[in-house]
């Protein structure tokens, strides 16, 4: 009863701490209204395989990936594609900077998916580069050039865009 107990805390305790990144994270991943039903499968997985998993790192990086995972079974299910960025990001602020966010997000958009959701993974989730390439299934040496490859891909297009729109740089 006592280790039956223990899982069951130690359950609730992660479901405390991460189910705020994982439901963000099903947000912009799972298909349209499904957010909340993904973290919570995100979650149940977990919980079953919970006996299968040793804490060799964060349990936040084992998280996303099991939540990726449940997206695109959602999205596979539903036969949907994963969303781009949206045009537009939401937030104030004086009107250069909504340009500039536009921008961005319209660079972002343009990348290949997979580049884009390793930036999305490192610098939006806040997983080291070996996180990143365990839940995108590569190396961590590929997660870091792909990584590299989307980072200097922006820096291009947001310095074209720029120069386009007659800005210095």
């Amino acid at each position: 009863m006592g280790e039956r107990n223990g899982r069951a805390e130690e359950a609730e305790r992660l479901v405390g701490e991460h189910y705020a990144d994982v439901l963000r994270y099903c947000r912009r991943h799972a298909p349209a209204g499904l957010a909340e039903d993904a973290a919570q499968e995100t979650f149940l997985r977990f919980v079953r395989a919970r006996s299968r998993y040793r804490e060799r790192g964060r349990a936040r990086a084992y998280l996303v990936t099991i939540a990726r995972n449940v997206c695109a079974d959602m999205a596979r299910d539903r036969a949907s594609s994963w969303a781009d960025l949206p045009e537009a990001l939401p937030g104030g602020g004086d009107p250069g900077e909504a340009d500039d966010r536009r921008d961005l997000a319209s660079a972002l958009a343009r990348l290949p998916r997979a580049q884009r959701e390793a930036l999305e993974l490192r610098y939006g989730e806040g997983l080291t580069v070996g996180e990143v390439g365990a839940a995108l299934g590569m190396s961590r040496f590929a997660a870091a050039r792909a990584l590299s490859s989307a980072l200097d891909a922006l820096r291009a297009d947001l310095d074209v865009s720029t120069d386009e729109w007659g800005g210095t740089r």
